[in-house]
């Protein structure tokens, strides 16, 4: 749901707004309303509202210095200015100001429908984008990571990689489960447990000295996990080749 402010001088004007459309139907909830410039730029200030919808001219700070002091805050709060047909040329000039559309008095229900579902699909996208950046930037970090960890497979710990990419141990337990499903534990164990293979077919190393190149100091604890992992003990494995 995105939050609504309201600010309009006449009484009835808010009343017939809060009627007009059916707000949570639409993905809105009305969070607050004013019915002059300094009580709404307080109360915007507070609430910081997703929209809002704003008369040009009220007592106090019109519609336009409203527009100016919700951007200079850097608000991402999208503006829809109420006019009346004397103030069009004013309204049009409140876009340049950062205000997203403008409606002519008396509003209808079916432009300030178009407005806002306009409204709603720009920030959905912006969301969409957003999380699309995130997802590509953690997908950065974690190929790194995993690269780190194919190159130090033998002697690396989480708390090694967290003081080398700057994340918490929490972190980069959440970034494995996020971008694989998987575990960190589990994908350290596929590669110590591939460069085992690899070992046992490309060398002469005894199995004991396999075990310690690829992180296990105890012999035996890798004799059962290779079998666990691989269905197959190393022994048999390298008979096998």
């Amino acid at each position: 749901m995105l939050n609504v402010f309201l600010a309009d001088d006449e009484p009835w004007i808010l009343i017939s707004m809060k009627k007009i459309v059916n707000w949570t139907e639409e993905g809105f909830v009305i969070c607050g309303e004013a019915t002059d410039g300094v009580k709404a730029l307080d109360r915007i200030k507070k609430l910081k509202p997703d929209v809002v919808i704003s008369d040009i001219k009220m007592p106090g700070i019109d519609g336009m210095e409203l527009i100016k002091s919700i951007r200079k805050d850097k608000m991402d709060t999208d503006i829809i200015i109420l006019s009346g047909y004397s103030e069009f040329e004013y309204a049009k000039t409140a876009i340049h100001y950062g205000c997203s559309d403008y409606l002519i008095k008396p509003v209808d229900e079916d432009e300030l429908l178009q407005v806002l579902r306009n409204i709603n699909a720009k920030r959905l996208n912006k969301e969409k984008s957003e999380e699309s950046s995130l997802y590509n930037s953690e997908s950065k970090i974690f190929q790194d990571i995993l690269c780190y960890m194919k190159e130090n497979y033998s002697d690396i710990t989480q708390q090694v990689i967290s003081d080398r990419f700057h994340m918490s141990v929490s972190a980069i337990s959440n970034l494995f489960k996020k971008q694989t499903g998987r575990s960190y534990s589990d994908h350290l164990l596929e590669i110590r447990i591939e460069s085992a293979e690899k070992l046992l077919r490309t060398t002469n190393y005894s199995i004991e000295e396999i075990a310690g190149k690829v992180g296990y100091n105890d012999y035996f604890y890798f004799m059962k996990t290779f079998k666990k992992a691989t269905g197959i003990s190393a022994s048999a494995y390298r008979k096998n080749l």
